[in-house]
């Protein structure tokens, strides 16, 4: 029921006693008596439609047609312009209280959708003019079939978002429950491969140590065997290259300069892998190096850094794993490169995964595997471990291969990951669900990119892990014309610089770039680097315009890559993959 049909110039009537009287010649009294009658009358799911006229707190005073006032109570956060004409969904009404919702502001939209609906032989229901109202508001079509089609899709999933599931059939994308938990982590930008990876790294020893607490100490050593075998004894798609001796730090220039930092101890090692790391370019695959003074004048490292090296553990904890490994029987030769830092984290993982089997059997190898797989060194042994297998560097972003074969390993190894969880009996702990959410976050980027080119940039960063986000898009008129036209969206988090948005739009040799940052700061950081960017793009054969910006506001919904997707214009098409040269 709409209660403004009721004041239309038409054949609306009442009846009074015996006799039939129309609105037009009713007493203002009267008027009022039969709104009176009408909003005591109304049910939840009815709807009525108005302008606000004044506003207090949660009570509002609508104006209906002919004049008439009515007041009601509305939801506090709603926000509300006087004078803004709106349609509102009956939520409560006892008969004294009316309580309001609002369904949509563009009233201007309601005939048209009254007609849609009624072509298409569905009721006037609130949900039902919702649903046209967002139909309309994605550029959908309101056609017979089209509403039958979403109809029965609201039908099907009647607990979730009727806008996300209008949307999610916009984009054609699968709709299963998994799905549109996928899609609406995307919206509220809580989709990052990163934060599930990091939160899987940190936690998986608690399900370690969770086993031992309970005395269930054969499952606790079977349940990091299946780890390592996950992790420490795949096969590596890349060289692993070569082992820097502890003491040294290598980084390349941009020039191809070489550069090896002597350190002493631990602190000087981390000193040195901050200075002597130099970051490429982004025209091979690295970005732009940021170096930022302190107050002292010193320089620290920023983001946009690839390491060569990083440092796992101290001088001590590698002592310390060197004399528990000889104790399980390890050769001193082995012993001395662990203490000296010789290995690489998997060849240490490795080794310690041969000599489980010897330690089940009780007896002095026990506890000192114990002592191992409880310790902090192993825990930051298999932590980094995983992250070289989950995380890709930005000199890798370039290769294809590369990209494909981290989503590939992220996906099996999750997988074997939730089967020695539930193996374990802990499929209910909390990195449980991040496991699963990971593979299913895995699983809809594949969908997606049935429809766009869009990949998530799990990045290996100097000193913090970064996340980003890579969209290439274009429409199907400049796809069919083949006219070179291509634009993509590089979204980064980074620890220091913060939230950059790289626009790029490239036509045949020229690119045009728009940084977009959160403070004058790091734009003025970008602004002076970027001559680098420039001379390696000339270099290549690239012409560059380059502009930039601070973000208007910190919202970062506003920013999300799915909002990105939604206010593309519909005709989006898939783009090839290699018609965008990504080291440029």
């Amino acid at each position: 029921m709409n209660l403004g049909t009721i004041f239309k110039r038409d054949n609306q009537n009442i009846r009074g006693g015996d006799s039939v009287k129309g609105m037009e010649s009713m007493s203002k009294g009267e008027r009022a008596y039969r709104v009176q009658n009408e909003i005591r009358n109304l049910t939840p799911g009815q709807t009525i439609q108005g302008s606000v006229v004044s506003r207090d707190g949660n009570s509002v005073m609508i104006q209906l047609r002919q004049n008439m006032l009515i007041n009601a109570r509305i939801d506090q956060s709603i926000n509300l312009a006087l004078g803004q004409s709106m349609s509102f969904e009956v939520k409560a009404n006892n008969g004294s209280i009316l309580s309001l919702t609002p369904l949509y502001a563009n009233m201007a939209n309601e005939a048209t959708i009254m007609r849609a609906l009624n072509a298409a032989g569905l009721p006037e229901t609130a949900n039902n003019i919702e649903m046209v109202a967002v139909m309309m508001e994605e550029g959908m079509p309101i056609d017979r079939e089209s509403l039958a089609n979403i109809s029965r899709l609201l039908m099907d999933f009647p607990t979730q978002n009727p806008a996300t599931l209008i949307q999610m059939a916009r984009l054609g994308l699968p709709i299963t429950e998994l799905n549109i938990e996928q899609f609406e982590q995307y919206q509220n930008v809580n989709h990052q491969l990163l934060g599930s990876a990091e939160t899987i790294m940190n936690d998986l020893p608690q399900i370690f140590a969770e086993l031992m607490n309970e005395g269930r100490v054969d499952q606790a050593f079977a349940f990091y065997e299946n780890i390592l075998d996950i992790f420490a004894n795949a096969q590596a798609e890349e060289s692993e290259g070569e082992v820097v001796p502890k003491g040294e730090i290598q980084a390349q220039t941009p020039d191809g300069t070489v550069i090896v930092e002597d350190a002493k101890n631990d602190a000087q090692a981390a000193q040195a892998q901050t200075a002597a790391a130099q970051a490429q370019n982004t025209a091979d695959g690295t970005v732009i190096d940021m170096v930022k003074p302190d107050a002292a004048g010193n320089t620290s490292q920023m983001d946009g850094q690839t390491p060569q090296q990083e440092v796992v553990l101290t001088d001590r904890q590698w002592n310390t794993l060197g004399d528990l490994l000889k104790e399980l029987g390890v050769d001193d030769n082995k012993a001395e490169q662990i203490k000296n830092g010789e290995l690489p984290p998997k060849e240490v993982l490795s080794l310690i995964r041969e000599f489980m089997p010897k330690s089940g059997t009780g007896g002095i190898h026990a506890q000192v595997m114990e002592r191992i797989l409880g310790g902090r060194e192993f825990e930051s042994l298999l932590k980094a471990e995983v992250g070289r297998q989950w995380l890709i560097e930005p000199k890798d972003v370039a290769d294809p291969h590369k990209v494909e074969q981290l989503y590939e390993r992220i996906r099996e190894q999750s997988m074997r990951l939730n089967e020695a969880m539930q193996n374990a009996g802990k499929a209910d702990m909390p990195v449980a669900r991040s496991v699963q959410n990971l593979q299913s976050n895995v699983d809809f980027m594949n969908q997606l990119n049935h429809m766009f080119t869009y990949i998530q940039l799990p990045l290996k960063m100097a000193g913090n892990n970064a996340h980003g986000d890579l969209y290439v898009y274009t429409n199907k008129k400049s796809l069919a014309a083949k006219d070179g036209n291509v634009s993509a969206l590089l979204h980064l988090d980074m620890e220091h610089l913060g939230a950059l948005d790289v626009y790029v739009a490239m036509q045949q040799n020229k690119v045009s770039t728009n940084f977009t940052l959160q403070d004058e700061s790091a734009l003025d950081l970008i602004e002076e680097h970027i001559h680098l960017l420039d001379e390696r793009l000339t270099k290549r054969g690239y012409d560059l315009k380059a502009q930039f910006s601070v973000k208007e506001t910190d919202d970062d919904t506003e920013n999300g890559i799915m909002q990105t997707i939604l206010n593309q214009e519909k005709n989006i098409s898939v783009l090839s993959r290699t018609s965008f040269d990504m080291r440029a």
